[in-house]
C-alpha cells in the first residue's frame, strides 16, 4: 500500500510541471462506458472486471472476472445513450478475451458520439435587413433575416475512439495498457486524428479484500492533429480508485462500495469539483448490491450528481449456453435533462 500512495504522489506532484495541453481536448471519451460502472457514478478503476476494463482500467483484463464469475472464453457489452434527451447519440461496445486465465488478457472497446441535423448556413451579404456590419441578428435594433434556413443543407458531427488493451498479472499486482486511436468528423469537412496511451494498475491483496486501481490516462499527452492545421494535446489525468467486497455467504450476496479521484492539471476551475490553481479534483462514489449472481441494485454520485440502476444475469441462456446480461443506468443532472444508459452483456 505504501508502495502505491508513494507512486500516486510522484505523479501528482510531477505531472503538473511536466505537461501541457488543451483543456477539454478530447472530452466526448470521459463520458464513460458500460450501464453497470455508470449506476454506480463512475467509480470502477479498481473493479474493472468485465470487459468495460479496457475503458476504465486496463489492468482489469488480467482477470476481468473475479468478482462476477462469469463464463471467461470471452465478454462483450454494448451500451447506448441518448443524453440530455435526444440531442447527443453515444454508443460504446467493448470486448474482452482471457489469453491465460487469472494471469493475462486482452480487449479492443470502440466509443462513438454523433449529433445530427445541425444547419450550416454560410455567411453571405445581403442575408440581414438593416445589418449593421456585425453579422449577428439584433432584433431590437429592426434587424431581420432575409433567407430561409431550409435552404441550407444538414450536417452531422461524430466523435470516434477505439482502445486496443493488454493487461498482465504480475509478482507485485496486474498491470494494463491501452493504446488509443482518436477520429473526429465535424461539420464544414473538418477532421482531425489522434493517438493515446493509457497505463494501468490494480492489486487486490493489499489488506483483506481491499482493491486498488491506478489509470494513468493519457500518459504522454495525447495529440489531435486537425485538417486545418491547429494542434491539440490531451492533458495526462491521474484515476484512483478504492473498493471494498462484503460477501454475505448466507444470502450468497455481495455489497461492494467503490470510489474514484480523477486528478486533472488543465486550469478547470469552477466546472471541477475542487480546485486549486491548475490542478483539479473529481469524485465518484457508487454501490452494487448483487443478490445469487443474478439482480444487482446500483446507485451513487458522479462528480455529486446521483446516479441509480439495475441489472440482472442469465446464465446458460439459449441453444448456444451464453451469459446475457442487462443493465440500466440514471443520471439526474442538475441544468440538463436526465439520461439514460443500457447495455447488454454477452459472454461465453
Amino acid at each position: 500500500m505504501r508502495t502505491v500512495a508513494a507512486i500516486s504522489c510522484i505523479i501528482v506532484l510531477l505531472l503538473p510541471a511536466a505537461v501541457y495541453g488543451d483543456k477539454y481536448a478530447g472530452e466526448f471519451m470521459a463520458l464513460g462506458g458500460g450501464a453497470r460502472a455508470m449506476a454506480m457514478g463512475g467509480a470502477f478503476a479498481a473493479i474493472a472486471d468485465d470487459a468495460t476494463a479496457t475503458f476504465w482500467n486496463p489492468a482489469g483484463l488480467a482477470y476481468f472476472d473475479r468478482l462476477q464469475g462469469l463464463p471467461n472464453d470471452w465478454q462483450m457489452i454494448f451500451m447506448h445513450s441518448e443524453r440530455f434527451g435526444d440531442l447527443v447519440d453515444y454508443n460504446y461496445f467493448s470486448a474482452a478475451f482471457p489469453l491465460r486465465q487469472g494471469e493475462s488478457g486482452w480487449g479492443v472497446t470502440f466509443i462513438h458520439l454523433g449529433v445530427d441535423d445541425i444547419r450550416i448556413i454560410p455567411w453571405e451579404p445581403g442575408m440581414i435587413i438593416n445589418d449593421d456590419g456585425d453579422d449577428r441578428i439584433e432584433w431590437e435594433n429592426g434587424e431581420i433575416i432575409n433567407f430561409d434556413y431550409t435552404d441550407f443543407p444538414l450536417e452531422s458531427a461524430n466523435d470516434f475512439a477505439l482502445f486496443a488493451s493488454y493487461g498482465q498479472n504480475m509478482s507485485f499486482g496486474a498491470v494494463g495498457a491501452s493504446v488509443k486511436l482518436i477520429r473526429n468528423n465535424q461539420v464544414t469537412g473538418v477532421s482531425s486524428f489522434g493517438i493515446g496511451l493509457d497505463f494501468g494498475f490494480m492489486k487486490s491483496d493489499l489488506w483483506r479484500d481491499l482493491l486498488v486501481g491506478v489509470k494513468l490516462q493519457d500518459a504522454t499527452g495525447t495529440y489531435i492533429s486537425w485538417s486545418t492545421g491547429n494542434r491539440e494535446y490531451i492533458y495526462p489525468a491521474l484515476k484512483i480508485g478504492l473498493a471494498y467486497p462484503f460477501f454475505i455467504r448466507r444470502m450468497d450476496t455481495r455489497l461492494l462500495f467503490a470510489v474514484d479521484g480523477d486528478f486533472r492539471y488543465e486550469n478547470r476551475r469552477a466546472a471541477a469539483q475542487f480546485w486549486m490553481g491548475r490542478s483539479s479534483a473529481d469524485f465518484h462514489v457508487g454501490a452494487e448490491l448483487v443478490i445469487r449472481d443474478i439482480v444487482s441494485l446500483r446507485g451513487g454520485l458522479d462528480m455529486g450528481r446521483p446516479t441509480a440502476g439495475a441489472g440482472f444475469i442469465l446464465r446458460d441462456f439459449g441453444p448456444w449456453g451464453v451469459t446475457l446480461g442487462l443493465d440500466y443506468a440514471l443520471l439526474v443532472h442538475d441544468v440538463l435533462d436526465t439520461t439514460h444508459r443500457v447495455s447488454l452483456l454477452l459472454s461465453h
